[in-house]
Formats: structure tokens, C-alpha cells, sequence
């Protein structure tokens, strides 16, 4: 049972909210009341205006409205207050037409003064309505405050502040002086104001707030005064994202945009159209009238105002100029000029200057800190500076002050404090007008009321929620009544402990609260947070635990919400866990707490799904379920009664009869039936028992310690509520928890010799519990040598000698229950003995793939092919490989080449094959007429450093600086920390120097200084790279590289330069001098000419270093990040995408099967049912990666993402028969089904049969439109690989950790981009390639330990090392280092055969494979075509296949005989206008490159490759520019 003290105090709260609302109702109904009493009271000029644009509105044509000056009182309102006075004007007709007449000047009969007033009276009750609703709101924050007041029986209560806040605003002195005898219309008017901050205060709302104050903005423009704060607040909380400023919600914003335009146009749209906007404005702001109305407002320009009159009677004795022209001005109460006579004269711009600079403080603080508080607090203060510092203020204007911030003086005593001088002062600043010996009682009377008896009343008593409240002094009470203060204190203090201790959370637990104090005196003055109870006996610690509280760190539990300062927290878990009492059924708490008390389950998720899986077809008495009866129907019933039935079994012990439930339900719409139905019968109303309630109500009942294994507990509470045991049982208590584990550890250390891997776990040598008997060593050498035999399968097992063999057999089973297993058969339980337990069981595939058995047949991995000279040993004799490439280069050959074809779109570079690539790099004599060569090194180069005419050519890089002095990178302050070297000594040089003079000159200065000990090894010679950038101080390499000097070979030169300065970097120095030593010698001058020179000679080990080193530079530049970026922005688009088109393509089958239905349905009797094929084709296989056999060679392009595919057998053209026989017969089939279908039609068709030929042309257009769906989905599936361009996806691992790659499959195309040179090959890379083991995995897997060897060994008959020797075959990749790869689809499908798929890697290497296998087979193919038709020109133009020797001096056209000569960049062509290389053409020369690049561009639309959606077939679908 729950207890009923929560719902009779929900109750009460309940009747105390209904009386506080009364009590507003009853104060408006008392208000009115006396407004009407003050119908005869005094107007002012104010009543004439509004009567006058009654009768201007009523009277004239709208685009008349604005220019009628009839009266001095013309319509300065906006036209939204011009529309309602219209409205009002089609009532007032029937009251009195002759107050409509514009002539009527001054009219003022009874009727016009009953009408006008009674509107005022009755458009304020919009006021009272929205801060009733104000109210409403306001106590979703001061919940928390109203439940914790509850909970501990205090008299206070947040619902009185929202009250007091709300009566004080409708009560208010001011309204009733302005309004109603004054008279204006500004309480609708500041309704809408208090509406639209009520919508504000949340986000999901925040647009209706901002819409309603444009319309407010569209019936009085003083307003304006506020919008600053508006703008502020929804651009910060509606506009831009909470998580980054910089992130725009373009969606909020466009919405918002089109909400602004919509209201703005309909009010001010005519009389733009019009052509009034002008005399719009010229109405509007009147900047004519002066600084200051003919009553002063208390702001500074009254006081500058009486300044000024000040001064004009002491200026004659001062001696100040006097501007005697300006003494009847403004300052004597006129209207028409702001002249002063001492001062200077003040213009609007300066007011508007003051006005905005005394509102930016308030915005700065709301944009970068938003809440509601501090946007009411903001709103605030732009009203108040607008009020200050603005031009023409009335006196009026004041309650843009007072307003907006009595919704927060009772929040805080420092804000009351504020306001009580302000609301003074600015309502006796409404005084004067009301001048009249009448209404003084009445202006007296209220404001007597208000600031003398109701406002110096302590606020404390209203206070309830306030976040900073101060308690009440203890000396304000007797000392017995102190004594009893005190105890209630503290014994609120201990149930908000009990209630609140356990709820929020702090960096993942739970918040501690600190003790309360001890012996404090009874006149000591304390400190309460009111939501938590805590006393503190200093204001310090106080202030300091509150500003804790605010913190935005604190997290609410059952919510999982985080971010939230510690009150918005609290207040979510009230609200959650309000919502969960209600929400979940009452009748399931108790039980599900009983099954959840003591469970060991590690997650909350599991055990959600676990307490789900058990009570979802569970039912228990009391609970409301739904009777779904046999016909369909269903009725509400209450379950009354449940009997449940065991399970029963045979004497076999099989099952006879399972176990059920019966209920007994009464039925909510006919009491008098009951009826007896099975669980398959009931069910729950939707939403009553979901997952998300179940696990919302175990956060919130259930908790558990932060150590592994701790079970999870009800908390105390809740389990002495529902009487539920709190005793842990105690072998889940933490001592014996980790003595356990401390006991498993031992025994697993004991078992396996300290192995972490149990490679056979099934194999355990007998080991009988419970035996007492001592048997000899002899016995149990001999029962240990059987039980290894049995284990071997050995025939020879059965020759233990028998009296042996049956006294330990006769042991055991004395001892183990019969637990002996004899040839592998489990025996009969001896009779007496409990009933064996059942054999363990299989395992579980897959499993760790080298503890899998060994191969049977010994299958061997087909043989891979190398790239290098120095094969891993020991290797096949296979086809020569390609000379000079070392195993180490491999892998930076495979890296650059894939940066620069992933980002061949930013470095603006044409793709390229690897086999060209790699060729270009081999090339010596006809090295810089490759363009391949040069481009990819001047594109990287490029983006290092920016051009020239770009931000002045940054650096994009982060280097070290430069050691040579003088240089832009050198530290000034560095150099004079340095004392001054020792002038040295020049070497005397013979008389006429030569190179091998020089070159003499420099050994004996070496020499010299190594014997002296004064050269380190940094400071020793190795290449004169330091000399060359010497030389050309004032042009080096960054210069070069600004102005991309890149002819003639000189782009090396400024690689030697780069790579000088990045050996200044300790990790990159050994690599950077290793190139340097070649292309800087010591033996040569230091000229342009010798890098030049020297880079021809370098190797391709050399030349893909350098390559490796600038393309790793590249990936920090921004250029790079930004692509990234844009790539993971257009992936998320295109998963959106594809979601999208896959719930289009359900519906559609869905509405497929339905059609199907009907089809079923109107089939004349004449007509055979036939199957329906179409959904099967539907259904199969292209949307789950296999593809179909009658797609199109477009599907082909479809990424196969399947893991349900049956392995490939081999190639797939040796099922073209078979593909091509059930092609035929399914066109055979078709064909048939046609030419029934037309002689069907040839007979005079009948009403049912016109219906069956409709519903058969809407099953075709639906399988159209879904075919549609499909081929979007392939062709988003492929944009969406494309720009997976972050990392180089691998396909897996084999069960030796070997890495598998296909390069081509993500972040580029499959034969590289369609528009490039060289797309004719058709291929991209085109091969499969294996990576060996990292070190990690190579030590910790395979090559392990000698006793891990042992185990091992003893399980497998052969360690790790020797099974990779075995399996492998000929070929090996012993670490990470080392490469092969395959080139043959042959070898392909031998590879996947090889593959087992009871290993957890090569489960999953195995299925990647079969799905890319028809890819990576079909560009294998086109790979080898291509090299054989390239060898196959080569013959025919009588050239030899083998490699030019790189010393030969005979010179051949290197286009005829080096495939890599065919590559040009067209891709810097079209964009540039030239390639990168070539410096940027003169001015004469760029038009006729326009012209060519246009012309390019216009072929390329021609001929490009585009996919199914329009776009070419690229990453981004165009080409990405920077």
C-alpha cells in the first residue's frame, strides 16, 4: 500500500493554489469596482486624443490615418494601436456617432466618457489574465521552493511571492492614476508585455515571447526602450546553438525572420506600399518637440534642466555667458525647442549615444550568461536607461522601470532594496498629474497604502522561494518561542536531508550537505538555504555555499539532464520524479522493488531490459489492462484476482504442461460482468509500461555503491515504505566480495600457471570435490597418464592394468557423485548418488581466433606479393619486383600516395594511379619533365605557406626557428642572452681560391676544431644546407615559396631550405640531415644548381621520404581541417538523407504489400492466383549489400555493407550461366504474364475487372517509385564513403593480426575522380594489401613467453610463432613494417576460403571481404588489363619491358615509354588557369586563360561522370574551393 499522507497534502496544496487565485480574482473584481467609481473623475488632454482617433480612424480612409491634422492631437501611435482604436470605433457608434466626428473637438458627453473609460476597464482584464499566467509559469522555478516549504510543514510558500508580485502590478497606483483618471490605455499593454515574458521563459516557447513584444512594437513604439534586451535574449537562446556562439540555428532563425516579416508587413506593409513611410515616421519620432516633456520626468535631463535655471541666475556674478534667447525654452515648461541658456545644448544623437552605451553592460552579461532572471533584470535596465538618458521621456514612461522589475524584488533582498526607492520616487513622479483638489485623496490614499503599510512589512514572510534568503533573527521572538524556532529549523533541516541528500548529483555523486551547527545562542542571528534546510551562523559561508549551488556542474539523476546549477537540478528531479509517481502504475512498484533488491546486474540498462522482459506480460490485482477479445475488440478492465499454475513435467522430464497465469477482471464500462481470461488475452494501455518510465523509476528508487559488482539496493526510504528487507545478504557485501575475487585469482594463478589465456578451457584435469582419501604417488601418476591418453585418443588407454583402473574408478565415484567420464561418455549415476550435472557446454562462437584449432588439411594462405627488394624471409621465387624500393618505403609510399589522392581536392591536384606514382618517383634522368613529379610536390609546398598577396604569405605550419642569424625565426632576445663569441682565427687561404682549395680550407678547419673540442657532433659538417640559405639570406626559401619560384627544379631548393629548419626539430633531425647529407654534399657548392643536380640522383627510398615529410606538414595546416570538417558536416547531412529515404522506401513497400492486397482481393475467378514476386525483389538485396541479379551495371556502384552474405566459392563470372538462365526465364515468365494480361484486356472489361487494372497500374508506379528510393539510397551511400576522408579505413585483421587494406574504399573514388588525366585506366591503386603485426600485438599474441609457449603448446601441439610459419605458407609480414599485397581475384577468393569464421577477427575480415569483394575483384581486373595493354605499346614500338638503366646516356621520348608522362594537372589547369608550377600568366595572357579554362570547363559539363542525383562523381559532389 502507498501511503495517502503525499495525496492529502497534494491536496491541500492543491486548495491553497485554488485560494491564492481566487484572491486575485476577488482584488480585480474589487479594483474594478472602484474604477468605476472614478468614471467622473478628472481627464486630462489625453481623453481628447483618444476620442479624436476614434473619430480619425472611424471617419477617414486608412492612407488618410497619418496625414489628418485637424485637431493639434494627430495619430502618433503606430498603426497596430491605429487598428485597435478602429476596432473600439465600430463599437462606439452604437454608443454616441457624434464622438466619431473628426470636427467634434473637445466632445466630451456621458456616453463618450462612460465608453472610453468602460474600454480601458475592460482591456486591462489582460493584464490579470496574463499575470495569472505569469504566475503559472513562475512556479515551475519556485516548484522546488514550494515542495520543500511542503514538505517540512513551513508556513511560507513561493505561491505568495508569485501573488504578492502579481497583485502588486494589477493594484498598482500608477495604472489607476495613468489609466483611469488620466487616462491612457497601457494595462492591455503591459498584459501583453508580462504574457510575452512569461512565454520567454522557455526555449520552446521563446518565439511566441519575441513575436508577442513585435506586437507590442506595433502598438506603442516606446517600447523600443526594451527591444535591445529582447534582441539579445532570443538571438543568445533561440538563434545560436547553447553549445558554440558561432553556431548558427539557421532553422530558428529563418522561422523567426519569417514570424518578424509576416507581423511587421501586415502592420506597416500598406503604407509602404503607399508611400507614407516617411510621414510614418515624422509622426512617430517627433524629435521637434525637445529633450525634455512639459513635465519633467526624474531623470538627468531635469536635473541638467535645473542646472541650467541654476545657472542663469548666479551666471551674472559668475561671469558666464548667458544665452538670453533660450530663457523661455524648455526649461520653463514649454514644448517646441530644448535651448539652454548656460549649458550646452544637447542633441538627440547624444542621447541616443548615453542610452545605448548605459545598456551594453546589462547585454554584454545576458549574451554570454542567458537565464530568464537576468533577461528580466536586463530588460529592466534598458528601460531604466532609456528612462535616464532618452530623448522627450514622459513621466510616464517610469513603469517600463517598475513593471519588469516587481516580477523580481521579491526574489531577492538586494532587489527589493532597489526597488523600494524606485517605486517611491517614480510614483510621487506622477503626481503632477494629477493637479486637481478632487483627486487627492485618491492619488494620496493608494500610494499611502502601498509604501506605508504593505511594503515595509518584512519581505521574508513572502520570500519562500528566494534562492539568498536571510531567516528571520531569533531575537524577534520570546525565549520559548526561540527555542521551538530553533527546533523547527533544524527539523525541517533533517527531512530535506532524508528528502533531497540522495537526489542531485555533483561530478557523478551525490551532493553532501554539511553538518548543522551546535550551540548557537538564541539572539544569534542564522542563515537559511531554504531549499536544502542548511543554517549557517556567517553570511560569508553562506554566500559561499549559494554561489556553489549556482555553478552550472550539477546533475540531475533521474532525468540524466546535466549542466544545471544545483536549484535548476533539484527542481528537474522534483518534476521527474512528480511525473514518474504519477505516470507508473502503482500496483507494479512493490514487486518490480522486490526483484531489483540485491541484483548484481553491472549496468542500469540491462537490468531495465531484464525487469521489462519479466513484467511486461505480467499482471497483479488493482492494475487497469485492456481485454483484447477474439472478434478484435477491446474493452477496459480492472484485474481483481490472479492465480498462477507451475510448470509440470513427465516422468522423462520433459515438459507436460508450462507454466500460466489466470486473471479475473471486472470491466470498467459494465461492473456487473467479470470475466476469467489468460495473459495472452490482456494487455497494457500504450505508454502505461515503457522502458523509458521503468528506468526513470529505478533512478529514482534504486541506487548502488562505486565498486564493481556492488548490488544494487532500494533506497532506505522507499524499502521501509514498501517493508522490503534492507539486509544484504552477505556474500554480496564488499569484504566478501573482494575475498572472492581474491580466492579466483589464486585459483586461476594456481590452474594455469599464471597464463591470462586459456586456451582450451574444457580441457581441466579432473579434480573431485569433497575426497578425503590419500592416494599414492604411484596411484595418481598412473590415473594422471590415463586421463592424458584418454585426452590423446589413445587406443592404448584401455591397457591400464584393470584392478587399478577399477579401484580409482570406485574411488571417484565414491568421492565426486559419479562425475567420471570413461571414453568420453558420461556413466550412470551410482544408485544412492545425486544425478550428474550436465556436460559443459560448446562454446560460444566466434572466439579468439589462435585459440581455434589448427587446420586439418593444413590450408595455407595464398602466396603474397612484395613491392621491395628485401622480402621478409623466407620468400617465394615470384616475378622480379620492382628494383630499388626498400621494405620500409612501402609504407610511406602507400600513405603519401593516399594523402594526396583523399585530399587531392584541396591540394588541387588531378588523381593518379599508384603504379604511375611509384614510377615517377623511380625516374632520374627525366626528372623534371614529369609533371607528376613536380605538381604533387609543388601543390604541397603551396599549402605551407600562403602566397604572397595572401594574409602577406602566412606560415601554416608550426617550426622551429631558425638558427641562422638575422632570420625572420631567430629570437633577438635569445641572441643578446648569448655572450659574445671569441673572434676565431681565419684560415689563410693560398692565393688564388679554388673549389679543392676551399674544399682543403674547410677540412683543416674541421680538424682543428674536433682536436681543440670545440665542435659538438650537431655543430659537425655534415652538408652545407646552412650555407646555402647563408647565401641567399634575403631570398629564402619562405620567399621563394611566397612568390611560388617553382621553375626549373627550383621547388627543391626551397625543400633543402624547409628541411633545414625542421632539423631543428629534435624528433625529425636524423631523417632531415639523412636527405640533406644528398642533396646539400659537403663535396659541392653551396649553389641552387647542386640541389637541383643532386635531387636527379635520389633514390625513390629518399624521394618518398621527403614526400613523407611534407605531407605530414600539410595535415596541420587549416586548409586541411577545414576539409575534414566540411567532410564530417556532409556526412551527417547525408545519413540524414538516408534515413529520410529509408522510411520513404518502408512506406512505399508497405503501401506495395497493401496494394498487393486488393490486387488479391478484386482478382477476377478467370485469373489464376499467381505468386507475387515483386516484393521478394523488393525485399532482397540491394538494400542489404548482395546485388540483385537483374540490377543494372549502375547498382554496381552500390556500397555492399551485408553481413548476412554466403561466402563467394569463387569468381563470379562462373555463374554467368546460371545468372543468365534465370534471366532468361524470369523474361520468359514476364513475357507470358503480358500476353495474358493484353488478352484479358481484348475482352470487354467489367466494372471489377477496371478496378483490378487500376489497382495493377498503381502496383507499378509503386514499384517505380520505390526502385526511385533504392537508387537514391545507393547513390547517398556512395557520397556518404566519399567524404569519409578522416582516416584510412581497414578492411580487419587474420588471426596472426595481420592488417588487410583496400585504399579505394573511402574518402575517394574507386578509380580516382572522372575527370582526370588518367582516368582512362580505370583503376586507382588495385590492389588488396597486407600489413604485418604492430609490436604491440606481435608481443603480446604471438611472440610470447616461454611459458605461455608451454601452455600453448600443450594445448596445440605447436606455439604461435610456428603455427604463423604453417598457415602463411611461403610468405610472411613479420611486423608493421612489412607489406604485401594481392593483385588477383584468383588469389582473392582463395584468401576468403582461408579465412575462419569461428575467429573474432576473421568473422569480421570475412564478411567485409565478401561484401567488397566484387569491387576490389572488378578494379583488380582493369589493373592488370591496363599494365598488360601498356607492355603490349611498348613492344609494339620495339621497347623493352624492363627498366631503363638509370645511367644510360641514350635519351628516348619519355611520353612513349614511361606511363607516368601521361598525367597532366588539369585540375589546377581549370581552376588556376595554370599548373602549379608554372608561375601565374601575365595580365595579357588571363583572359585567353579564362577563355581556356571556361572552354575546359564546358567540356568537362559534356563529358563528366555524374551519379544518379545530377552531381559529378566527386566527395562533395562538386569541386571544393578555398
Amino acid at each position: 500500500m502507498v501511503s495517502s499522507a503525499p495525496r492529502q497534502n497534494d491536496q491541500r496544496l492543491g486548495r491553497e493554489q485554488n485560494a491564492d487565485s481566487r484572491l486575485i480574482k476577488d482584488c480585480a473584481v474589487l479594483a474594478t469596482a472602484l474604477k468605476i467609481l472614478l468614471f467622473p473623475a478628472y481627464k486630462s488632454s489625453d481623453f481628447e486624443v483618444h476620442r479624436n482617433w476614434l473619430a480619425i480612424t472611424h471617419s477617414l480612409p486608412v492612407p488618410q490615418w497619418y496625414y489628418e491634422n485637424t485637431s493639434e492631437w494627430t495619430l502618433d501611435y503606430p498603426p497596430g494601436f491605429a487598428y485597435f482604436e478602429w476596432l473600439l470605433s465600430q463599437v462606439a457608434r452604437y454608443v454616441d456617432p457624434n464622438m466619431l466626428a473628426v470636427e467634434a473637438l473637445g466632445y466630451d458627453s456621458w456616453q463618450t466618457i462612460y465608453f472610453q473609460r468602460a474600454t480601458v476597464i475592460l482591456t486591462e482584464m489582460l493584464l490579470v489574465y496574463s499575470l495569472d499566467r505569469y504566475d503559472v509559469l513562475l512556479k515551475i522555478v519556485g516548484k522546488a521552493f514550494i515542495r520543500s516549504s511542503y514538505v517540512k510543514s513551513s508556513p511560507q510558500s513561493a505561491r505568495q511571492q508569485c501573488y504578492a508580485a502579481a497583485l502588486s502590478i494589477m493594484l498598482s497606483p500608477a495604472l489607476l492614476i495613468i489609466d483611469h483618471i488620466h487616462f491612457q490605455y497601457n494595462g492591455f499593454l503591459y498584459g501583453i508585455l508580462v504574457l510575452s515574458l512569461s512565454a520567454a521563459r522557455k526555449e520552446s516557447t521563446l518565439i511566441l515571447g519575441g513575436l508577442l513584444f513585435a506586437a507590442l512594437l506595433c502598438m506603442k513604439h516606446i517600447y523600443l526602450y526594451l527591444a535591445p534586451a529582447y534582441f539579445v535574449y532570443i538571438l543568445r537562446i533561440y538563434c545560436l546553438s547553447p553549445h558554440s556562439m558561432l553556431r548558427i540555428r539557421f532553422g530558428n532563425a529563418i522561422t523567426l525572420a519569417f514570424g518578424l516579416l509576416f507581423l511587421f508587413g501586415s502592420m506597416f506593409g500598406p503604407f509602404i506600399y503607399w508611400g507614407q513611410l516617411d510621414q510614418l515616421l515624422t509622426r512617430l519620432f517627433p524629435f521637434a518637440r525637445g529633450l525634455c516633456h512639459a513635465y519633467w520626468a526624474p531623470n538627468i535631463w531635469s536635473m541638467y534642466s535645473f542646472t541650467d535655471r541654476v545657472l542663469l541666475l548666479v551666471a551674472p556674478r559668475l561671469g558666464f555667458a548667458v544665452d538670453h534667447s533660450a530663457a523661455q525654452s524648455v526649461t520653463r515648461g514649454l514644448v517646441g525647442d530644448s535651448s539652454f541658456t548656460c549649458l550646452p545644448n544637447v542633441a538627440p544623437k547624444m542621447t541616443f549615444i548615453l542610452t545605448l552605451a548605459s545598456q551594453v553592460p546589462s547585454l554584454v552579461r545576458l549574451f554570454f550568461q542567458p537565464s530568464w532572471e537576468r533577461f528580466v533584470g536586463a530588460i529592466t535596465l534598458c528601460g531604466y536607461s532609456s528612462f535616464l538618458f532618452g530623448w522627450h521621456v514622459h513621466e510616464k514612461a517610469v513603469l517600463l522601470v517598475i513593471v519588469p522589475f516587481s516580477l523580481l524584488a521579491l526574489r531577492d533582498r538586494r532587489y527589493l532594496g532597489a526597488f523600494r526607492p524606485l517605486a517611491v520616487a517614480g510614483h510621487v513622479s506622477l503626481f503632477p498629474l494629477l493637479f486637481t483638489a478632487g483627486e487627492f485623496p485618491v492619488k494620496t490614499g493608494t500610494h499611502v497604502f502601498l509604501f506605508v503599510i504593505v511594503a515595509p512589512s518584512d519581505p521574508t514572510k513572502l520570500n519562500g522561494s528566494n534562492k539568498y534568503k536571510q531567516c528571520e533573527k531569533l531575537n524577534n521572538f520570546e525565549p520559548m518561542e526561540r527555542g521551538c524556532f530553533w527546533n523547527k529549523i533544524v527539523a525541517g533541516e533533517e527531512d530535506k536531508r532524508a528528502k533531497f541528500g540522495n537526489l542531485v548529483l555533483f561530478k557523478r555523486k551525490p551532493v553532501t550537505l554539511p553538518s548543522r551547527p551546535t550551540n548557537v545562542p538564541d539572539d544569534q542571528e542564522v542563515w537559511v538555504v531554504e531549499q536544502t534546510g542548511e543554517v549557517f551562523t556567517t553570511y560569508e559561508s553562506y554566500l559561499q555555499r549559494v554561489d556553489f549551488y549556482r555553478q552550472k556542474r550539477f546533475h540531475c539523476e533521474i532525468t540524466g539532464h546535466t549542466g544545471l546549477s544545483f536549484f535548476d537540478a533539484l527542481q528537474s528531479e522534483l518534476d521527474a520524479s512528480d511525473e514518474v509517481d504519477d505516470a507508473f502504475p502503482d500496483v507494479l512498484k512493490e514487486p518490480i522493488l522486490r526483484s531489483v533488491q540485491f541484483s548484481t546486474m553491472s549496468r542500469l540498462d540491462h537490468l531495465v531490459d531484464h525487469v521489462y522482459e519479466v513484467f511486461k506480460n505480467d499482471y497483479y490485482p488493482g492494475e487497469t489492462v485492456v481485454v483484447k477479445f477474439e472478434d478484435g475488440g477491446r474493452a477496459p478492465a480492472v484485474l481483481r484476482e490472479k492465480s498462477k499454475y507451475p510448470e509440470l513435467l513427465r516422468p522423462d522430464g520433459t515438459v507436460e504442461r508450462a507454466a500460466f497465469s489466470r486473471y479475473c477482471v471486472s470491466f470498467v464500462n459494465r461492473p456487473d460482468e467479470e470475466a476469467v481470461v489468460h495473459a495472452p488475452h490482456l494487455t497494457r494501455e500504450r505508454k502505461t509500461f515503457t522502458k523509458q518510465r521503468l528506468r526513470s523509476f529505478l533512478k529514482k528508487t534504486i541506487e548502488h555503491e562505486a565498486w564493481t559488482g556492488a548490488p544494487w539496493c532500494v533506497k532506505s526510504q522507499i524499502a521501509e515504505e514498501y517493508r522490503i528487507t534492507k539486509d544484504i545478504p552477505p556474500h554480496l557485501t564488499y569484504e566478501n566480495q573482494m575475498l572472492q575475487r581474491k580466492a579466483n585469482l589464486a585459483a586461476k594463478k594456481n590452474d594455469f600457471d599464471g597464463q591470462i589465456v586459456n586456451f582450451h578451457p574444457e580441457l581441466h584435469p579432473l579434480k573431485p570435490k569433497g575426497s578425503k582419501g590419500k592416494r599414492s604417488a604411484q596411484d595418481a601418476a598412473l590415473l594422471n597418464e590415463a586421463y592424458q591418453r584418454a585426452l590423446a585418443a589413445d587406443p592404448g588407454f584401455s591397457k591400464i592394468p584393470q584392478a587399478i583402473q577399477q579401484q580409482h574408478i570406485e574411488q571417484l565415484l565414491r568421492t565426486s557423485g559419479g562425475l567420471v567420464h570413461r571414453n568420453g561418455f558420461q556413466p550412470i549415476a551410482a544408485k544412492g548418488h545425486p544425478k550428474p550435472p550436465p556436460p559443459p557446454p560448446p562454446p560460444k562462437y566466434p572466439i579468439e581466433d589462435l585459440e581455434l584449432t589448427p587446420m586439418q588439411d593444413r590450408a595455407t594462405r595464398p602466396a603474397l606479393k612484395f613491392l621491395s627488394i628485401d622480402v621478409p624471409k623466407p620468400h617465394p621465387t615470384y616475378e622480379q619486383p620492382i628494383d630499388g624500393i626498400l621494405m620500409r618505403s612501402v609504407g610511406p609510399l602507400l600513405e603519401t600516395w593516399d594523402t594526396l589522392n583523399v585530399y587531392c581536392e584541396v591540394f588541387q591536384l588531378d588523381s593518379f594511379t599508384f603504379d604511375d606514382y611509384v614510377e615517377a618517383l623511380q625516374l632520374t634522368n627525366d626528372t623534371y619533365h614529369c609533371q607528376l613529379l613536380v605538381e604533387i610536390h609543388c601543390a604541397v609546398l603551396k599549402k605551407l605557406v600562403n602566397d604572397v598577396n595572401d594574409k602577406n604569405g602566412q606560415v601554416q605550419v608550426s617550426l622551429p626557428e631558425s638558427t641562422l642569424p638575422g632570420s625572420e625565426d631567430s629570437s633577438l632576445a635569445d641572441d643578446s642572452a648569448l655572450p659574445s663569441p671569441t673572434p676565431e682565427p681565419e684560415v689563410k687561404l693560398a692565393a688564388r681560391t679554388t673549389r679543392s682549395s676551399l674544399a682543403k680550407a674547410e677540412a683543416t678547419e674541421l680538424k682543428n676544431g674536433w682536436k681543440n673540442g670545440q665542435l659538438s657532433v650537431r655543430e659537425a659538417k655534415i652538408h652545407r644546407a646552412a650555407e646555402m640559405e647563408q647565401s641567399t639570406r634575403s631570398y629564402d626559401w619562405k620567399t621563394r615559396l611566397r612568390k611560388r619560384d617553382f621553375r626549373d627544379g627550383r621547388w627543391v631548393y626551397i625543400i633543402v631550405g624547409l628541411l633545414y629548419q625542421l632539423s631543428g626539430d629534435a624528433r625529425r633531425r636524423k631523417s632531415c640531415d639523412d636527405i640533406l647529407r644528398q642533396l646539400a654534399p659537403t663535396n659541392q657548392e653551396a649553389r641552387e644548381e647542386t640541389t637541383i643536380s643532386q635531387y636527379s640522383l635520389l633514390d625513390i627510398n629518399t624521394r618518398v621520404k621527403i614526400l613523407e615529410i611534407l605531407c605530414m606538414l600539410s595535415l596541420e595546416t587549416k586548409a586541411i581541417r577545414n576539409y575534414m570538417e566540411d567532410c564530417n558536416n556532409n556526412m551527417t547531412d547525408f545519413r540524414k538523407e538516408r534515413i529520410d529515404m529509408q522510411r520513404k522506401r518502408k512506406a512505399a513497400m508497405e503501401d506495395l504489400r497493401l496494394l498487393h492486397e486488393e490486387r488479391k482481393a478484386l482478382q477476377p475467378e478467370s485469373k489464376t492466383a499467381s505468386p507475387i514476386p515483386e516484393l521478394e525483389e523488393l525485399d532482397d538485396s540491394r538494400m542489404n549489400g548482395a546485388t540483385s541479379t537483374s540490377s543494372s551495371v549502375e547498382d554496381e556502384d552500390a556500397v555492399m555493407d551485408t553481413e548476412d552474405e554466403a561466402p563467394h566459392q569463387g569468381r563470379s563470372l562462373r555463374r554467368a550461366n546460371d545468372r543468365a538462365t534465370q534471366r532468361q526465364k524470369r523474361l520468359e515468365e514476364e513475357k507470358l504474364r503480358k500476353e495474358r494480361a493484353q488478352a484479358e484486356k481484348a475482352k470487354k472489361p467489367s466494372k471489377q475487372e477496371k478496378q483490378y487494372e487500376k489497382v495493377l497500374k498503381k502496383i507499378e508506379e509503386a514499384k517505380e517509385q520505390i526502385r526511385e528510393y533504392e537508387e537514391e539510397i545507393l547513390v547517398i551511400e556512395n557520397d556518404l564513403r566519399e567524404a569519409d576522408c578522416p582516416r584510412t579505413r581497414v578492411l580487419g585483421k587474420d588471426r596472426f593480426w595481420n592488417r588487410y587494406y583496400w585504399f579505394e574504399r573511402n574518402a575517394m573514388p574507386y578509380a580516382g575522380l572522372p575527370d582526370s588525366s588518367t582516368a582512362f585506366a580505370g583503376f586507382a591503386n588495385g590492389c588488396l594489401w597486407v600489413q604485418g603485426p604492430d609490436d604491440m600485438e606481435r608481443q603480446g599474441f604471438i611472440e610470447l613467453c616461454d611459458a605461455e609457449n608451454a601452455q600453448y603448446y600443450k594445448a596445440f601441439m605447436m606455439t604461435v610463432p610456428e603455427r604463423k610459419m604453417i598457415e602463411e605458407g611461403e610468405t610472411h609480414c613479420f611486423n608493421a613494417r612489412q607489406w604485401g599485397y594481392y593483385d588477383d581475384p584468383d588469389d582473392l577468393d582463395k584468401l576468403i576460403g582461408w579465412l575462419d569464421n569461428h575467429g573474432v577477427r576473421e568473422t569480421k575480415l570475412r564478411k567485409e571481404l565478401q561484401a567488397q569483394r566484387d569491387k576490389i575483384s572488378t578494379y583488380m581486373v582493369a589493373r592488370k588489363t591496363f599494365l598488360e595493354s601498356s607492355e603490349e605499346k611498348k613492344m609494339e614500338n620495339g621497347e623493352t619491358t624492363t627498366r631503363i638503366s638509370t645511367r644510360t646516356k641514350t635519351y628516348h621520348d619519355p611520353a612513349s615509354s614511361r606511363r607516368c608522362f601521361a598525367w597532366t594537372n588539369l585540375t589546377a589547369e581549370r581552376e588556376n588557369g595554370h599548373i602549379h608550377s608554372e608561375p601565374k600568366p601575365p595580365a595579357n595572357k588571363r583572359k585567353q586563360g579564362k577563355a581556356a579554362k571556361k572552354a575546359i570547363e564546358e567540356e568537362g559539363r559534356q563529358t563528366r561522370a555524374t551519379n544518379r542525383q545530377g552531381k559529378p562523381l566527386t566527395r562533395q559532389g562538386n569541386r571544393y574551393t578555398f
